[in-house]
């Protein structure tokens, strides 16, 4: 049963006689069945149909065998014909070689017959000749040895001119070998060069974008010390409304509106501030003025020339040794003979009329209580000290400074990634080194190396690597 299901299941062009009759097995149980549930009368017209295509089908599967059998007889027949006919190809093409080699070998030995009957004649020929020499009489031979000698003497000459040249020839080999050795050196030195100017590049755009940071920080400063001498300004010429008004003996609140005394209450911290700056003593602000210059060196790498052309040739800042010098020797010409004198009126003058501005603030607060909450909140907006100010923009320049130096790195490792493609220029051959020798003289490579290469490995601008070894050979020469 198991093996007329597999037949059903087989591909129709893989089925046998076997397999029919499996199938044929499998559908005489079927009929079977059928007859013992609704009796034979239901499969009288059905059962012949079945029976006559079950004898077709065999027919049909018995010639596809057979067709099968005679293709593949077919096939190897027509591979047994190709073989055939490739073993005949092959015997035409080893008789026409056995042909080739036998004229080849024919005319040689032509050749070699006609070379042995010159030969042959040739040594006729030497042989009459040997005899002629030997009846030459003593005078003869005796002019013949004295030619020989002259022979000799001119043979011993030129021997010594060819061993002279030869040495020659040798020396230029060696210094040539030298020469290219240096050449090499010379060109890995110009590869590392060439990288190391990329470097010093990067770091010069990054040292100008550090000073167009820095003019920029310098222009907002500016800014603000021109705001500040306007305040300033502002309150110099309020203290002197101030000191008419007191010296009139006219009462304060007539001159002031809640206008003013608002603008007054906003600036009252930033003058205070500014008040208390401005009572700093000269020492302290010299030495702040001394620490931004040296900041400002140190940065833009002591360059005068690149201060000069960031900052421009008036506002640039001198060295610090010379603003040192130039500081203590020379008071600043900001300062007045007798600033305290006049510090002290002016800070007494402010705190009385600041404690007159917030008696009268406290009197018109108490008059507008009906004030509600949210007008107070918009009256007082809220307001930042310049220490705020100040360290929000160090950590900006900070934060700025840390990407200066993320993009500096980026820009090495990006450098040495392509660097990892590069190819040694020009590779030449490694030649085993020769003894130097002494009459050798000094060349102007190896001058050149000595007078710009070595003061750059002595500053420490070149590590030290094995592309400087034919350049220590050279200082021991030199």
């Amino acid at each position: 049963m198991d093996n007329c299901g597999k037949a059903l299941e087989k591909n129709p062009a893989d089925l046998t006689v076997m397999d029919v009759y499996d199938i044929a097995a499998v559908m005489g149980q079927e009929f079977e069945r059928i007859i013992d549930q609704y009796g034979c009368e239901s499969l009288t017209r059905i059962m012949p149909k079945v029976v006559r295509v079950l004898e077709i089908l065999e027919v049909l599967v018995g010639r596809n065998n057979i067709s099968a059998e005679t293709e593949e007889l077919r096939l190897e027949l027509d591979r047994l014909r190709l073989e055939r006919r490739d073993r005949l190809e092959r015997e035409k093409r080893h008789q026409k070689e056995l042909e080739l080699v036998e004229d080849v070998w024919r005319g040689e030995s032509q050749e070699l017959l006609s070379q042995i009957a010159e030969l042959q004649s040739q040594n006729k020929g030497l042989m009459s000749s040997l005899a002629l020499r030997d009846n030459l009489s003593d005078q003869e031979k005796l002019q013949q040895d004295g030619m020989s000698e002259k022979e000799k003497q001119v043979v011993r000459k030129l021997k010594e001119v060819v061993d002279q040249q030869k040495c020659e020839i040798q020396n230029k080999d060696h210094e040539l070998m030298l020469k290219s050795e240096d050449l090499e050196a010379l060109q890995m030195q110009q590869h590392r060069l060439m990288r190391m100017n990329q470097e010093l590049r990067q770091r010069v755009g990054l040292v100008e974008a550090q000073g167009k940071a820095m003019i920029q920080q310098r222009s907002q400063l500016e800014a603000e010390a021109h705001a500040q001498q306007q305040e300033l300004g502002e309150l110099r010429r309020e203290l002197a409304r101030l000191r008419d008004d007191r010296q009139e003996g006219a009462p304060l609140s007539a001159h002031t509106t809640p206008q003013t005394q608002r603008r007054r209450r906003a600036k009252r911290p930033s003058t205070v501030e500014k008040e208390k700056k401005r009572q700093q003593p000269p020492a302290e602000a010299a030495a702040g003025a001394r620490s931004v210059e040296a900041s400002l060196w140190v940065e833009c790498g002591m360059d005068q020339d690149f201060l000069s052309q960031c900052c421009g040739p008036a506002d640039s800042p001198a060295h610090p040794s010379v603003s040192h010098n130039t500081g203590s020797s020379s008071p600043s010409p900001t300062h007045n003979t007798s600033p305290g004198i006049e510090d002290e009126e002016v800070s007494d003058l402010l705190w009385e009329a600041l404690q007159e501005e917030e008696q009268q603030e406290s009197d018109v607060e108490q008059a507008g209580s009906g004030r509600s909450s949210v007008e107070q909140g918009e009256s007082s907006p809220p307001r930042f000290t310049l220490q705020d100010l100040q360290e929000v923009l160090q950590e900006r320049n900070e934060l700025k400074s840390q990407v200066f130096m993320l993009q500096e790195e980026l820009a090495y490792y990006k450098s040495e990634d392509q660097e990892e493609f590069l190819l040694p220029i020009n590779p030449m051959p490694s030649t085993p080194p020769s003894p130097p020798s002494n009459e050798q003289q000094e060349s102007g490579i190896k001058r050149l190396i000595f007078t710009a290469v070595m003061p750059m490995v002595a500053a420490g601008l070149i590590s030290d690597d094995p592309t400087l070894l034919p350049i220590r050979r050279l200082i021991s020469f030199v």
